[in-house]
């Protein structure tokens, strides 16, 4: 037997590595899971390469108007004075800040304005629409 002892030895010279096993197996299985779930969220891209692509992309901000009226700037609900403040800081940390400004299509046009203007009244002067691209 492995773990028995004679009368003669007073030493045990056996080490049981069985619950070693055990623990390392849990450990296997449990980071097999992890990584299982963590693979699922990435999604793999391969980017393509250009001779003169930039840096890296300006800073932009999204603004988004419901068919309600209501503001979001970057998926938060403001008000006009709480995206004007937010904008202006923006714009004094980073010159060339953009803004993308989203409206609902049934939504009246002088939201799309006051919007603009806002936009415009922080000092911003790049933005755009968005829109979707119609079938023909």
């Amino acid at each position: 037997m492995a773990g028995a002892t004679s009368e003669d030895e007073g030493i045990i010279a056996t080490i049981n590595i069985t619950p070693l096993v055990d623990i390392f197996l849990v450990l296997l299985i449990i980071f097999m899971i992890t990584s299982s779930v963590i693979d699922q969220r990435e999604i793999k891209v391969s980017l393509p390469k250009a001779a003169h692509a930039g840096g890296e992309a300006p800073k932009a901000s999204g603004m988004i108007i419901d068919k309600d009226g209501q503001i979001y700037l970057d998926g938060q609900a403001a008000d006009s004075l709480q995206v004007d403040a937010a904008l202006r800081r923006d714009i004094s940390e980073t010159p060339d800040y953009q803004v993308l400004i989203s409206a609902d299509q049934d939504l009246a046009y002088r939201y799309v304005v006051r919007a603009i203007d806002i936009v415009r009244g922080a000092g911003i002067s790049k933005y755009a629409l968005k829109v979707v691209r119609q079938a023909p």
